[in-house]
């Protein structure tokens, strides 16, 4: 759900916090007319269009903020909805090559046979045996 003008604000106002850039200077890096993040700010001024994905890529090379972040705190997409869909897509994972192919269903079951091969790991199967236990196979 995307936030409110208040809510908006108020996550705007963060960012500019945390980026230590002017409003002025925010504005001229996603390429709008200085008085924009001004504008955006006060509820007095009639309501302005919010930045667009276009506006926020350049506002995250300026300020060193993560895109994701932005969406997330500008847009309320969150980033977990951005990487459960990469990684359907077997976008992202240097480690997921082919898998973009992969029916949801197909991509389910390989997820399963990953988290049973980590599961037979040695050392996570050290972790949980008691104290002082040896794994089985494993001399000193």
């Amino acid at each position: 759900m995307e936030p409110t003008d208040e809510e908006f604000r108020i996550k705007l106002r963060e960012v500019l916090a945390r980026s230590g850039i002017s409003m002025r200077r925010l504005s001229a890096a996603m390429g709008r007319d200085p008085g924009y993040v001004a504008a955006l700010l006060d509820p007095a001024r009639p309501s302005r269009a919010r930045p667009t994905p276009a506006d926020l890529l350049r506002a995250s090379d300026a300020t060193g903020i993560a895109f994701v972040e932005l969406l997330a705190a500008l847009w309320a997409i969150e980033p977990s909805r951005l990487a459960d869909e990469l990684a359907r897509l077997g976008v992202g994972d240097p480690h997921a090559g082919g898998v973009g192919d992969l029916t949801d269903a197909e991509r389910a079951e390989v997820a399963d046979f990953a988290s049973f091969l980590g599961s037979r790991h040695p050392k996570r199967l050290r972790e949980r045996l008691p104290r002082g236990a040896r794994s089985p196979g494993v001399s000193r």
